[in-house]
């Protein structure tokens, strides 16, 4: 099974990538940096100057479990997540491309998240929760790291998650 990690981070060696390597010691990741990539901003003429868009979008559809990486910025994922999501529009509404969009359903998705609050924000959450059912996505699990004290991690929870992202 393919797990494609789309992270994103202000800070490459922040608390969101430890979170991620602490993942990565239980599996097989292949993690894309969202913030290294040219995604042009989703417009209603759907008509884009040539980016990395469509060559990312054939390796999320190549993956079998989806894995979005943010810090919470202002109750929020990333800017670069958040352009990437609405870019994903451009799938649902170009007659050509909406076999992929279509092709989303059934995947697993999974959100890994890293906050100074001791709880996953409940915007944040329910920002992944809705994109993840628009497309026919599973929401199967979501790991939130505490950071208000420095990196914290619950391994039991980790565990859960760990179990989660095998099945």
């Amino acid at each position: 099974m393919k797990k494609l990690v789309l992270f994103s981070s202000a800070n490459k060696q922040g608390n969101t990538a430890k979170l991620i390597e602490h993942v990565a010691k239980h599996h097989q990741l292949d993690v894309i940096d969202i913030d290294s990539l040219q995604i042009s901003p989703y417009n209603y003429q759907n008509e884009y100057p040539e980016d990395d868009f469509y060559a990312l979008v054939e390796r999320i559809l190549a993956a079998d479990k989806l894995i979005f990486a943010s810090p919470v910025y202002w109750h929020a994922p990333t800017a670069p997540i958040k352009q990437l999501i609405d870019r994903i529009t451009e799938l649902t509404d170009v007659q050509s491309l909406k076999p992929k969009a279509r092709a989303f359903a059934n995947k697993k998705a999974f959100v890994l998240a890293t906050s100074a609050s001791d709880e996953l924000c409940p915007i944040f959450d329910g920002f992944f929760a809705k994109v993840f059912n628009y497309f026919d996505i599973q929401y199967t699990a979501k790991l939130h790291a505490s950071c208000r004290d420095g990196f914290s991690l619950d391994n039991t929870v980790l565990a859960q998650f760990n179990v989660a992202l095998n099945k």
